[in-house]
């Protein structure tokens, strides 16, 4: 109907918004962590030194904001006006909690949400929303794109203690720069929830942070506790925990053998 292909059309317009602002974001990033590659390719602001970089990355937000803007709907506006605020607080926040041993899970998954999964359920609920789909609906699919958003971000801090060169940067130096993950906090800590202890050398890890590295080897000390304590492992746990929330979502609102469901499902694993 004519009803449902400008609905999609709308959803097109909507999906390259949100990929160009997902775009924009790892442009800052990567000056901020000082990153020398993305995906194997060199990094705008190593070709083109920061200011540029800088600039292109605020002329790809500006010009998201237009497409959004293009579409007509308060709702949508608001909500993807939002995750561009609530990427600047997670950064923020991040560089705020720097070589914090104390820093908790609680607020790891809250700059987490911010910096990552706030894009992610707007998403979703704006795909929602520009498809005419009832409030609870809407809720709904914001839900699995929070949990799905968190479980990215999860897998994606691992890769700071397992990705190496190929990713642009050595192992460890998101702890390095006194970043600490899920890997890192969830040694220190343990998680209740999960049934995790903390780590049999979690003093000795926090000692090591808390004077950031300053010693001869400390940072390889840390990643061997944050190894044999198994950090990648807890963190994957956590991981599949979120990934889990988001599929248990979906089940109040897609049947369990439509395509939809199967390719939101998909994400999850």
């Amino acid at each position: 109907s004519a009803d449902a292909d400008t609905a999609y059309e709308k959803v097109i317009v909507l999906a390259t918004s949100i990929e160009i602002i997902h775009t924009a974001s790892l442009v800052h990033d990567d000056i901020l962590d000082d990153a020398d590659q993305r995906r194997q390719q060199q990094t705008m602001h190593r070709i083109f030194g920061p200011d540029v970089a800088v600039l292109s990355g605020d002329f790809l937000f500006a010009h998201a904001s237009g497409l959004i803007e293009s579409l007509e709907d308060d709702d949508v506006t608001r909500l993807v006006s939002l995750v561009i605020e609530e990427f600047g607080y997670g950064e923020l926040s991040q560089s705020a909690k720097r070589f914090d041993a104390s820093v908790s899970l609680f607020n790891y998954l809250k700059k987490s949400f911010y910096k990552t999964a706030s894009l992610l359920a707007a998403a979703c609920r704006a795909s929602a929303v520009l498809t005419g789909l009832r409030g609870e609906v809407c809720d709904v699919l914001y839900t699995y794109g929070f949990y799905l958003g968190l479980a990215f971000q999860i897998a994606d801090d691992v890769l700071d203690f397992t990705g190496g060169e190929e990713l642009g940067k050595p192992i460890g130096q998101d702890l390095a720069e006194g970043n600490l993950t899920a890997p890192v906090i969830l040694c220190l800590q343990g998680s209740e929830e999960l049934g995790l202890a903390p780590s049999v050398d979690s003093s000795e890890l926090a000692r090591l942070i808390q004077r950031r590295f300053s010693g001869h080897g400390d940072l390889e000390r840390s990643l061997q506790i944050i190894n044999e304590s198994g950090g990648v492992d807890r963190a994957y746990a956590l991981a599949e925990k979120m990934a889990n929330k988001a599929l248990e979502s979906l089940t109040l609102v897609a049947p369990t053998e439509s395509e939809a469901r199967r390719a939101l499902a998909g994400l999850c694993h």
